[in-house]
Formats: C-alpha cells, structure tokens, sequence
C-alpha cells in the first residue's frame, strides 16, 4: 500500500471534521433518534458524508472505488479499495448514561470494539496499520442531543489494556472495550495489539476453562482430559 494514499484519505477526513460535526448535528435536528439507538443509527449518516468528501477531494473516483458493508455483521463499515485498500469502521460513544433513572455524565462508554477471535482475520485482510476508527462522541439523553467530537485513528488508538498488560474485555463474549474518551492512547502500534491481543485470548480462555471445569462430574473429566491427552499427542 502506498503510504502516500492512505495519508491522503485520512488527512481528508481529518481535516473535514468540522464539517462531519455540522452534517450530523442537522441530522440530529431533522430526525428523531433514541439514545439507546442512535449509535448505530448515525452509522448511515457519518459513512454518507466520508464517501461524499473522498469524492470531491477526487480520491475515490466510481462505485468500483469503494464497498459498504452490507449489514451491521459484515466488516468493515467502508472499504477503500482504490486508490489503496483500507478499512474504514464507525463507532460512537455517549458521554450520558442513565443510572437509578438519572442521566449521569461518565467517562467512558463500554461500547463494543471487535471480539478478540475476530482480529485476527481482520488484520491479515487488511494489514493492522490500515485499519481506522472514526468515533463519534455524543451527548445524548432526555433534556440534551449534541455531537461532541469526531475522531479518525488507527483502531488500536482507542483500546486500552490492564497493569498486567490484558486487553480490557468483556469475558462472555469477547468483546474489546475502549479507553476512556479523554485519555491519552497507550497501545501505539498494530504489532504491540497483535501481541497483547494473543496474550489476552489465553487469559480469557484459560479463565473460563477454570470457571467450568469445576462444574463438570468426574466421568466428564476423564473424557475431557483423554481428549486433550490425544489431541495434544497428535500436535
């Protein structure tokens, strides 16, 4: 990939960021969204702007140029196929939640990231380096409906790990969470998340693997442990 064309997407967008927040700030005005779905619900609108200044700025040039996803599941939001092949990703985070009934401002909003089991194929299409975030943050519950910021990093930016260097997680399903929306980003690369990512996908595993083990009867232990005996004297 040509370092050259993917800045060049990225500066565009970056630098249109006033203008992301104005388009989605009308489209608040002139649509009646809910606070528990408007984070996806502004997906639409944020990936028609991006499209509409990558056009002008005579990046992307046909239809050929250019794929959105098809539904919620498929990944990424936006591929950039010409002039270089990048992954585009929309997420969002709500400055508001409401706690005993009461809107609260908090500082972080847990909202998915990627499962853990899903990055490695994402990565080897895409290559870590090529794959960006942009992350609307919102204000949004009873009394107030506003568009905060809009950032464009690379997706590992806006991840965070433990002192013990665990990717933060949620442990039934594996998804990633986000740093808090003020804080500084601690992961700086794509090589330093692939590593983190491996260590925390044997965490997790090992952990619920301890949880269940303990519920198994003893003649469902014996199975268990003759079938890791045997696949790991195939391996």
């Amino acid at each position: 990939m040509s370092a050259i064309n993917k800045n060049k997407i990225i500066h565009s967008i970056v630098s249109s960021k006033e203008r992301i927040i104005l388009h989605l700030q009308k489209t608040i005005r002139t649509h009646d969204f809910d606070y528990k779905t408007f984070g996806t619900a502004i997906e639409d609108f944020v990936l028609n702007e991006v499209i509409d200044i990558l056009k002008e700025e005579k990046i992307i040039l046909g239809k050929d140029d250019f794929k959105r996803a098809e539904n919620k599941n498929e990944f990424p939001d936006l591929r950039i196929i010409k002039p270089c092949l990048l992954a585009l990703e929309v997420k969002s985070g709500n400055h508001s939640r409401k706690k005993g009934g009461q809107w609260i401002a908090c500082k972080n909003s847990n909202n998915d990231m990627g499962t853990l089991n899903m990055w490695t194929k994402k990565i080897k299409e895409f290559g870590g380096e090529n794959i960006y975030y942009i992350f609307i943050e919102y204000n949004f519950n009873d009394s107030v409906k506003e568009i905060l910021d809009v950032k464009v990093k690379p997706f590992y930016e806006f991840l965070i790990y433990s002192e013990s260097r665990i990717l933060r997680y949620r442990e039934k399903d594996g998804n990633l969470r986000p740093k808090d929306f003020d804080s500084q980003p601690k992961i700086i690369s794509a090589k330093e998340f692939e590593g983190l990512l491996l260590k925390t996908r044997w965490y997790r595993s090992s952990r619920i693997i301890k949880k269940h083990i303990k519920s198994l009867p003893e003649e469902q232990l014996d199975k268990l442990y003759k079938e890791l005996g045997l696949i790991l004297k195939i391996k």
